[in-house]
């Protein structure tokens, strides 16, 4: 018993000494070229503020907060409802009868906000003022008794209001000035977190900046570049290879991702085929292996299937992969998006094992003691990284 505490203690020593190794002598190898930063014209950046989630709302919004907007003809109930919405005291009486329905959700407040924004996205200065006024009131309510904990949630027409008004004063300071950073340090980020592992299932993450979100059960992994070819056309032809760095326990879906993001990162733009419409295949002694999330070979615990990956497949490092349009290739089986699943979490595992009692003699490395601590330095390192970049606010 003694030898083998001695032996987990010095494992643990190694893997905290080899972290802050890793720490202090990882090479800053970051893309540089993440592609043409995506801005949106004014109407679309506030369309998509206004109504995230309406596609009808948000293409009416587009056509009547354009510069280029046509004039229409309003009719008679329009125009008195439109004067009905000039008058300040109407306006302000209105929001708070409507508030005071118990049927009007935080959603329909959210939409009405954002309808009035619209309305009055002409004349932001009276817009402003009706804003003062129901703040105003908004603080002198008794359930905002503690005032550091006013506007902490969108729970009233007020609070999306300012989120709206904010968005439109700010979006010339975005587009001009702290875009490009933020830009960039959300792509160092995104980059640093696809060096490590990442659980497909709960999202959790070796290298993140939130300890809540670390990944500390993750086991041994190694580091592959794949030569991705694509299918061109119908009669089998393939382009020239386009290296892709991606992991031994990333699963089929996540090595898609990788693929089409490097793909964008290389060319400066996205992949003609959505994430859900391709499929890969690996070549093995000159015939090539559909890759599946799920199929006959996966490993079942219980009645949790783990998702199949590089390692399963047993992907080697510089091997080929081929990408193909299921227009043009059928898939082998009707199986789409595993995540669409409601009860996806509960179906599958990936890298954290589920909660089922199991055989580990079959897998000595699950047997393995894992400690949080262990891994701490991955969010140093991760820090680290997104400060290469830190956005400047004047």
């Amino acid at each position: 018993m003694n030898k083998v505490i001695n032996d987990l203690e010095l494992n643990i020593r190694n893997d905290i000494r080899q972290g802050f190794v890793d720490l202090q002598t990882e090479k800053a190898d970051l893309m540089e070229n993440v592609g043409t930063i995506p801005f949106l014209d004014y109407k679309h950046f506030a369309s998509r503020i206004f109504f995230p989630e309406s596609e009808s709302l948000m293409t009416s919004c587009i056509t009547d907060i354009g510069q280029d907007v046509v004039k229409v003809q309003l009719d008679e109930c329009c125009q008195n409802l439109s004067s009905l919405i000039q008058d300040q005291l109407f306006l302000t009486s209105m929001v708070h009868c409507l508030e005071e329905q118990k049927s009007f959700t935080i959603k329909d407040k959210c939409s009405l906000a954002s309808l009035l924004t619209v309305a009055l996205h002409s004349n932001l200065s009276y817009l402003t003022e009706v804003m003062e006024v129901l703040l105003k009131d908004l603080m002198q309510q008794k359930s905002n008794a503690q005032p550091k904990l006013l506007l902490r949630r969108t729970e009233s027409i007020v609070e999306k209001l300012l989120t709206n008004w904010m968005s439109i004063c700010l979006y010339g300071f975005l587009r001009e000035t702290v875009g490009q950073h933020l830009f960039l340090m959300v792509s160092v980020l995104t980059q640093q977190i696809a060096k490590g592992p990442v659980d497909c299932v709960t999202e959790k993450a070796l290298y993140t900046l939130s300890e809540d979100w670390l990944l500390w059960q993750a086991q041994d992994f190694s580091s592959l570049k794949l030569k991705v070819q694509f299918a061109v056309g119908s009669d089998g032809g393939v382009s020239d290879p386009l290296e892709v760095n991606a992991l031994s326990c990333d699963t089929v879906e996540q090595v898609k991702e990788k693929i089409l993001s490097t793909f964008k990162a290389k060319f400066g733009f996205p992949f003609s085929t959505a994430l859900g419409d391709v499929s890969i295949q690996y070549e093995r002694h000159g015939t090539f292996i559909p890759l599946e999330e799920v199929d006959s070979s996966s490993e079942v615990i219980g009645e949790v299937t783990m998702l199949n990956t590089l390692k399963h497949y047993k992907v080697n490092d510089g091997a080929t992969i081929k990408m193909l349009s299921r227009k043009c290739q059928p898939p082998l089986s009707p199986q789409g998006s595993l995540k669409d699943d409601e009860n996806f979490s509960g179906k599958y595992f990936h890298l954290i094992d589920p909660d089922v009692e199991e055989d580990l003699t079959k897998n000595p490395e699950r047997k393995k003691l894992k400690l949080k601590e262990v891994h701490l330095t991955k969010l140093l390192s991760t820090k680290a990284r997104g400060s290469c970049h830190p956005p400047r606010f004047a």
